[in-house]
């Protein structure tokens, strides 16, 4: 009979978890699947978006450079525009563009092209092009041929003048982005250059010459007329653009990115053939998801049910743990205020006809403590009272901090009036010789309230506003004792009495 019932649980077992295992194994062979006949369009899709993402940050990375010129050139210029006809050390002005390690030579020239460099040489230059280039609107950029670097092309920075009537130039050596742009993360043929909208390159990491036009070259070195018509469909450039295209045998995937000079672009080029080691790295990746995967079903499905036995079983300590967190006061671990109220509630609630106490301890002077000695040790007092009441009266009875200084004790099953007395005494003698501190021993009073359940109040609101109460008529009575609601009733009698 046993027997039966342990192979008709097992049966129960079998069949409860085959038919979610059935659609499982379904699900991932579908997803598999799915996933197996678009993985070259992801991977490509992939790659661009790697690509265009670190050109992308590379050309904020040379627009920064191109904004650093600006940013130390346009403070010298209007110093030496101030200055004009003034005997000034123009080249020390100059030199001091050299304090970026971007520039590597300064001039200054008027309208005809002819001025001083930083190191005292005179400089002729054709002004031609760099008028062209002078929108009126400040400091602007351009490609030029510089003797010093034997006649080849370099970005120079350029700011007008207005009372000199000339400009102040700092030259930028574009064979320093290649120290700056890494590209050592991809193979040895990715390439990047700067050229503005319509091609024509300005810089090359390439075999290239400046001033040639790239997507001529593509498409000169193209024979796929479908690539080719892309290149020409994005031709000139406008924004965020990627492209296929060939370079001699290299299928390249290009990237442009504006870098918000003039019409320029930073534009970089990796090769099919890494783009490929990425594809068989994605594949292989693939493989070991499925093995991992199929492992991972026999492992789920053996782990499981022991998994949901151990959680049930760590369900209730955990929340035994969290009720108990969230019923603490973090600086005295006792009761907090809505904790201490449930528990006393929940007593009176279930314990009509027995008695109890319920005392409300405000600490003297405490604001004074905390102002003098500091809120340190305002925090260590309250810490060692929370210590000392735990130490004293029973883990049933209910010990709380509900306030900043003030603390709430309900001792329960007080029994007849002697028991009563007793522990009444008790709690007035915890402040007789309390002292908080390792070395300053600071002695430390409090006020006491205290009121008698049922006898002054059956419910939990009543019984705390009599206890307070009592509180304040020990404070009135000078403070470091116990008061009882009785004292507070027979005194508004006697009151009374006194007035008929």
């Amino acid at each position: 009979m046993k027997k039966k019932r342990k192979d008709s649980g097992t049966k129960s077992i079998l069949l409860q978890w085959l038919f979610p295992a059935i659609v499982f194994f379904l699900a991932v062979t579908v997803m598999l699947y799915h996933y197996g006949m678009t993985q070259n369009e992801s991977i490509n899709r992939k790659a661009e978006n790697s690509i265009a993402a670190v050109a992308k940050g590379y050309a904020a990375k040379v627009s920064g450079y191109l904004q650093r010129m600006k940013s130390a050139q346009e403070p010298v210029s209007v110093l030496m525009d101030e200055m004009e006809g003034q005997d000034i050390p123009i080249e020390k002005c100059l030199s001091a563009l050299l304090s970026t390690n971007l520039i590597y030579s300064s001039a200054l020239v008027d309208k005809d092209g002819n001025g001083i460099r930083n190191t005292g040489e005179r400089v002729e230059l054709d002004m031609e092009k760099l008028q062209e280039s002078d929108s009126g609107s400040g400091t602007f950029y351009i490609c030029m041929k510089d003797e010093i670097i034997g006649n080849t092309y370099t970005i120079a920075a350029v700011t007008p003048l207005s009372h000199y009537n000339g400009y102040v130039i700092s030259y930028f050596k574009p064979e320093l982005l290649k120290k700056y742009i890494t590209i050592s993360d991809y193979d040895g043929r990715t390439w990047f250059a700067i050229m503005d909208a319509h091609g024509k390159l300005i810089f090359s990491s390439t075999q290239l010459s400046t001033e040639e036009n790239f997507f001529e070259y593509l498409i000169a070195n193209n024979k796929n007329k479908t690539a080719i018509g892309t290149i020409q469909d994005k031709v000139p450039l406008t924004k965020e653009t990627n492209l296929v295209a060939k370079i001699g045998k290299d299928e390249i995937y290009c990237a442009f990115t504006p870098l918000e000079v003039n019409d320029w672009y930073f534009a970089m080029g990796v090769t099919n053939s890494y783009v490929d080691t990425m594809k068989n790295s994605e594949l292989t990746a693939t493989r070991n998801m499925v093995v991992y995967i199929i492992g991972a079903l026999v492992l789920f499905f053996t782990l499981v049910i022991t998994v949901n036995v151990i959680n049930k079983l760590r369900y209730n300590d955990r929340n035994r743990a969290l009720e108990q967190k969230a019923d603490t006061d973090l600086l005295t671990e006792l009761n907090n205020k809505i904790a201490t109220e449930r528990k006393i509630r929940e007593y009176i609630n279930e314990n009509r006809n027995s008695q109890a106490l319920m005392f409300v301890f405000d600490i003297d002077n405490f604001k004074k403590i905390n102002d003098t000695r500091g809120h340190a040790f305002g925090d260590e007092v309250l810490r060692s009272i929370g210590m000392r009441l735990k130490a004293e009266f029973r883990m049933s009875d209910v010990i709380g901090r509900v306030g900043g200084d003030e603390f709430v004790l309900f001792l329960k099953n007080i029994k007849d009036e002697s028991i009563l007395r007793r522990e009444s005494g008790r709690v007035e003698d915890l402040f007789r010789d309390f002292k908080v501190g390792q070395y300053s021993k600071y002695k430390v009073t409090a006020s006491i309230g205290c009121a008698i359940f049922p006898k002054n109040a059956d419910n939990f609101e009543e019984l705390y506003k009599a206890a307070d109460k009592a509180l304040y008529k020990a404070k009135q009575r000078g403070k470091n004792q116990l008061a009882f609601y009785e004292d507070e009733e027979e005194e508004e009698a006697g009151s009374t009495e006194e007035k008929q």
